[in-house]
């Protein structure tokens, strides 16, 4: 049955071509717009929730209130609070390709940004498509649901609907006082955000075409870190029923909070404000602007985790791993090949690798060190050791216990580095490389080659595949092996795609060595 709804009239005055794409949720109508030479249907700016403001500031999201008439939605809405750095951070990588700054524009943020973006090339609601989800990244502080490199009307046409939502970030998502009712949420408002909207999803993405029973959540960064904490979360059980964690850090598997360091930031944050009443309610009475400038100046370098809240988690992701509590949900996992490098000092020496070699998190830094030696470029090396610490050997280790235990995890190496000098001599296949080539979507800025268009029409076709099957295998891509065994397989997704042995094995087995003699599942 269509649910195509138009509403202003079946053909627009004085044309023959059909009106905006129009369907109805919730009570009201929502109105898009045609994009991707039209065959594509855009609904941007979704709204799931009540805006989280004044009192529903660090509240769980609430209902949305229907208006009962047509509402726009052919516009992104304002990111969520945050600072420039992601933006920042694009504007950078512009330059260094020899683009312009401003080929990104300048970003509107809100503390009202509970809103979802939908593509889609169908409003048949037998269609049942599979639905794609993305999560943005950004260290959950920053970063946006529709970042130039997210657009997902590419994507839609290779048969899937793509959503990319907004959560709350940094101070406004990752927060407790002990002023919060126990009998409401306490804590990680930011999840909660993402929760509310798979329940959008599952009571509307038919609307769009989509399936409800076959939702992919896929994210980069922190946004895998989230998916990763989803996965294993009860309260979302039966809301994603696939997972693609892109470049997961070390914080989704295996660090966590508690009630009372973020009850405690809360104090430094009044105590920050100045303020002489440290209540809930007169935090909630500040300015998301000025609340946000002084979080940022009173903790620069905070990295926000899901709290163990005993509401929404219980144990963090890799405790309940380790025991063996696994959800059954099939996964693909990976990194890429330079993590870290373009974090590094240029003038990074052999002397910053052995002093950052020395505190590594999990493994052995003298014993890791002496692995890199052979490196001639020390900031290389010091990349590697980050990389694997933080990133190559948590996923791997995830990967084979899910595949002992439950099975369907595939593993991947992004390894394909542009051939723009900037990327040769400076990048690498850096943090976050893999965007365009998941979503179609190449900045223009950057040279796009047959090699770059061949990869991205393989990824998209594993990613979708894994989306409408829960394996990623077809006839029209390389075979893609699970991760077990003694000497697993991963995915090089690079020049050329292949199977290949898991990268950094005598890194990680210094992982499996500390691991083994120091890992204590207390949460």
């Amino acid at each position: 049955m269509r649910r195509l709804v138009l509403v202003a009239a079946i053909l627009v005055l004085g044309s023959c071509q059909p009106g905006p794409p129009a369907v109805k949720v919730n009570g009201e109508t929502l109105v898009g717009k045609y994009v991707s030479g039209d065959q594509v249907w855009a609904f941007l700016g979704v709204p799931f929730a009540e805006p989280p403001v004044g009192d529903l500031r660090w509240r769980a999201p609430q209902p949305l209130i229907s208006s009962g008439g047509p509402r726009d939605v052919t516009e992104f809405a304002p990111a969520c609070m945050q600072t420039m750095r992601i933006l920042d951070w694009y504007r950078y990588l512009a330059e260094l390709f020899g683009g312009a700054a401003d080929y990104y524009e300048d970003l509107e943020v809100s503390e009202d940004c509970l809103y979802l973006n939908v593509w889609t090339t169908t409003l048949d609601d037998d269609a049942r498509k599979p639905v794609m989800v993305w999560i943005h990244g950004g260290s959950n502080k920053s970063g946006w649901s529709y970042e130039p490199n997210y657009h997902g009307h590419k994507l839609a046409n290779e048969g899937v609907i793509v959503v990319s939502v907004g959560y709350r970030q940094g101070v406004f998502g990752f927060f407790s006082h002990p002023d919060m009712n126990p009998d409401e949420a306490v804590a990680n408002f930011a999840y909660r955000d993402i929760i509310a909207a798979l329940e959008w999803i599952q009571a509307n993405i038919h609307e769009f075409g989509g399936d409800p029973d076959r939702v992919t959540l896929f994210g980069e960064s922190a946004g895998a870190q989230n998916i990763i904490d989803l996965m294993f979360a009860e309260r979302a059980s039966g809301l994603l029923h696939r997972a693609i964690a892109q470049s997961t850090p070390r914080f989704g598997l295996s660090q966590s909070s508690s009630l009372a360091a973020e009850r405690e930031r809360a104090m430094g944050l009044a105590e920050a404000l100045n303020l002489h009443d440290t209540s809930l309610e007169a935090l909630r009475d500040v300015p998301a602007e000025e609340l946000l400038e002084a979080y940022t100046n009173a903790f620069p370098s905070y990295y926000h985790v899901a709290a163990i809240d005993g509401q929404l988690f219980h144990k963090t992701a890799w405790s309940k791993s380790e025991v063996g509590d696994m959800p059954r949900i099939p996964l693909l996992i990976g990194t890429n090949d330079h993590e870290w490098y373009d974090s590094l000092p240029d003038d990074t020496d052999w002397d910053v690798v052995a002093d950052r070699a020395a505190s590594l998190e999990s493994m052995d830094g003298e014993a890791a060190l002496q692995l890199v030696q052979n490196e001639q470029d020390p900031q290389r090396a010091l990349d590697r050791l980050i990389t694997a610490d933080r990133y190559v050997c948590k996923a791997q280790h995830l990967a084979n216990r899910k595949n002992r235990l439950v099975g369907s995890t595939w593993v991947y190496h992004f390894t394909r580095v542009r051939e723009d000098p900037a990327a040769r001599n400076e990048l690498g296949a850096y943090h976050g490389a893999e965007y365009p080539y998941v979503f179609g979507t190449h900045d223009s800025y950057m040279k796009t080659t047959a090699t770059d268009l061949e990869l991205e029409a393989t990824m998209q076709s594993y990613w979708v595949t894994f989306a409408k099957t829960g394996n990623p295998n077809s006839e029209a891509t390389p075979q893609w092996p699970l991760f077990v065994g003694d000497q697993p397989l991963v995915q090089d997704l690079g020049d050329t795609v292949k199977p290949k042995s898991a990268p950094e094995p005598e890194l990680c087995a210094l992982f499996e060595a500390w691991h083994a003699e120091n890992y204590v599942p207390a949460n």
